[in-house]
Parts: structure tokens; C-alpha cells; sequence
């Protein structure tokens, strides 16, 4: 039988956003501003994607961050999903004789994205899921479903909720420089790795304890079987850092999010 070579799949994906407030949150707010940077859910993808390729390197200090990353994900579906739901039932009450259309923005923010793993994917699955409950709320309140305070209040808790998901692998230090088989061998790699890390969970460390998400272990495994995990490659995490960097657009003469505190 000849030998078939197939390349990678690809698919082009784009994102939908009908919210400035979830636009702002996708683009977050850099430095140049003068205000405290603002981490958005373009630098979260390439922080997750860099995070899931070094833990397929068997950096047990990554995986550790692949489990940090899958609880904060954990605790923000469960925010906004009951958020989402109260949103879903106010609009739900309201009386037969009103017909109200789908609160839809005539001019929605849309762009390619790289979502960089499937964390990647959960976070913008979050980000979707916040730019409908504002799309709710927003139409609650203009139809008197719900008074101002109560629709702030839930605006806020949902913002504070995605913007915590967004800065989760901020302080990500990167690889690690040890291995698993390192740390087996006791060797210096190791102990400067704890020096500046610190200890690991023991399930961590052997590996017992991984992401659902987290890839195959390439010097355990050998090649990563791509047709079942999302591993980023050198090229996808380009097109990660690329999202990441570029500028965000000019709207009525400020940067998006620019008035934000």
C-alpha cells in the first residue's frame, strides 16, 4: 500500500460579538493607555497555548497550570451559566403580547481566532456566554424587567467573572527547564526548578494527576497523535502571539475599553 501524506487539519474560525463590553474584554487594555493593563481574552489564548504545548514537553509545572487554568474555568462557567439562566428567564416572562426580537448589534465585532487548545476553546465559549448575558440584561432593562441597580449588579458580577478568566495564566513564568524524568533523577535541573517554583502536588509531579485537556507526553509518548488532541504547534502559537499583539482598532477617537477604570 503507497504511502498517504495527508497534512493537518484547519478549519477558519470566526467570532461573533454583538456587546462593547464583551468586544472590550476580547481586546483587554494594554499599557499604552496610562491605565493598569487590562488582560483580554486575545493574550489569554496565546498564554493557555503556550502553557499546553510546554506541558506536552512533560513540565510537570505546566501540567500544574493546565489544572489551575481547568479550575478557574470551572468557577467562572459556574457564575455565569446561573447568570445566563436568570437573564434567559426574565426575557421568558415577558407577557405574550409583546413580540421582542433577538437584542442583536447592527454593526457586531467579528474576527478570526486561534483558540490555541481546548482551553483556549472554553474560554471563548466564556466569552460568548458573557456577551449574551449583557445582551439579555441590557434588553431587560430597557423593557423594564429589571431596575438599573439589579441589572449593574449582574453586569458587574458577570465582567468581574471573565475579566478573572482572562488575567488566570498571567503569571505563568514559562517552562520550566525540568522534566519529570529531572525530578526521577533528583538532578539540579530539579532542585532549581523547586527553588523557584516550589513544590509540586505528588499526583502532579509522577503525572497521574493531568488536565483533560492537557496533551499527550511527547518524551513518554513519543509523536503526539494530533488526530485526537489539540497540541499547538510553532505555527499555531505564531498566529497566537500575532492575535495577541495586534492593535486594537479606533472607536470614535478612543482605543476600545478606554474608558474603563
Amino acid at each position: 500500500m503507497a504511502d498517504i501524506d495527508v497534512g493537518a487539519l484547519r478549519s477558519k474560525i470566526e467570532l461573533t460579538l454583538h456587546t462593547y463590553h464583551a468586544t472590550r474584554t476580547w481586546w483587554g487594555r494594554g499599557v499604552e493607555s496610562g491605565k493598569p493593563q487590562i488582560i483580554g481574552m486575545r493574550q489569554f489564548l496565546a498564554l493557555v497555548g503556550r502553557i499546553q504545548q510546554n506541558a506536552a514537553t512533560d513540565d510537570p509545572y505546566s501540567d500544574d497550570w493546565m489544572l489551575r487554568i481547568d479550575a478557574k474555568l470551572h468557577d467562572v462557567k459556574n457564575i455565569l451559566d446561573p447568570m445566563y439562566a436568570k437573564s434567559e428567564a426574565l426575557l421568558a416572562s415577558v407577557p405574550e403580547e409583546l413580540s421582542i426580537a433577538e437584542n442583536i448589534s447592527q454593526k457586531p465585532f467579528r474576527t478570526g481566532v486561534y483558540p490555541g487548545g481546548q482551553q483556549g476553546w472554553q474560554g471563548i465559549h466564556q466569552l460568548i456566554r458573557y456577551d449574551r448575558i449583557v445582551r439579555n440584561i441590557l434588553l431587560a432593562q430597557h423593557i423594564a424587567m429589571i431596575v438599573r441597580s439589579d441589572a449593574h449588579e449582574a453586569l458587574r458580577i458577570s465582567a468581574n467573572a471573565i475579566r478573572g478568566l482572562c488575567s488566570a495564566p498571567q503569571r505563568y513564568p514559562g517552562l520550566s527547564g525540568a522534566t519529570r524524568d529531572d525530578f526521577a533523577a533528583g538532578n539540579a535541573r530539579a532542585r532549581d526548578a523547586v527553588a523557584k517554583y516550589g513544590e509540586l502536588a505528588p499526583d502532579v509531579l509522577s503525572g497521574i494527576r493531568r488536565s483533560p485537556y492537557a496533551p499527550p507526553l511527547r518524551q513518554r509518548d513519543g509523536v503526539a497523535d494530533k488526530s485526537t488532541h489539540e497540541d499547538p504547534d510553532e505555527d499555531n502559537l505564531k498566529h497566537l502571539v500575532d492575535q495577541a499583539a495586534k492593535p486594537e482598532p479606533i472607536a470614535g477617537g478612543d482605543p476600545l475599553g478606554a474608558d474603563e477604570d
